[in-house]
């Protein structure tokens, strides 16, 4: 099977590959709908960040709460004279480098309070989609699995997100798939799949 063939599959797959295609398929589309209240935005309020924290970090409660933290009602307005949660975010989302949009969020000193490169990864990916997709460990152990990204520690650092990003770009465009669907497909594909050897162009 090729590459783009592989991702269908897998994306056909998600969010469990236990479950029967139609569970899968109303799941993919209430997901949907959910995300696109969020395409085209420019800055965000602190209840649609808290929409998106309980999206990604739904099943991981310990995750959630420390994600919570980064946007409390103290470090959302800033304090101790740095910005804010509101400020950083509506400056990721302007940032016209792919790097600094990431990095205005996700740094650990003066970014958002814990929330890393996977919960900033989403608001980027949610306000953005045809740009950016989410920063996930799954997608990337996926990625090095197919030797698209070279090796590295499962945990995802700043440092990977642009071979991350151009790799998950590269495959969108050959697969004619969408960020978003090849995000889920790498995400399917971490459990133990892989196609060495393949090249993306």
């Amino acid at each position: 099977m090729d590459i783009c063939a592989q991702l269908m599959a897998w994306s056909r797959q998600y969010p469990d590959p236990s479950a029967p295609a139609g569970q899968n398929e109303a799941a993919r589309a209430a997901e949907d709908k959910f995300l696109a209240r969020f395409a085209g935005l420019v800055s965000l309020d602190r209840d649609q960040v808290a929409e998106l924290v309980g999206w990604k970090f739904h099943a991981m409660a310990h995750r959630k709460a420390l994600a919570m933290r980064g946007i409390s009602p103290q470090r959302w307005d800033g304090h101790d004279g740095g910005p804010g949660a509101a400020v950083l975010i509506g400056k990721a989302l302007a940032a016209s480098d792919d790097y600094e949009a990431l990095a205005t969020m996700a740094s650990s000193t003066g970014g958002i309070h814990r929330f890393g490169p996977a919960m900033s990864s989403v608001v980027l990916a949610a306000c953005r989609p045809g740009t950016f997709t989410v920063a996930d460990s799954r997608a990337l152990a996926t990625l090095r699995g197919l030797r698209l990204i070279p090796p590295g520690p499962e945990v995802f650092r700043l440092s990977d997100w642009l071979p991350y990003l151009s790799a998950c770009r590269a495959l969108a465009r050959q697969c004619g798939l969408s960020l978003r669907q090849v995000d889920r497909a790498l995400w399917i594909g971490a459990a133990g799949q892989s196609l060495p050897g393949h090249q993306v162009s």
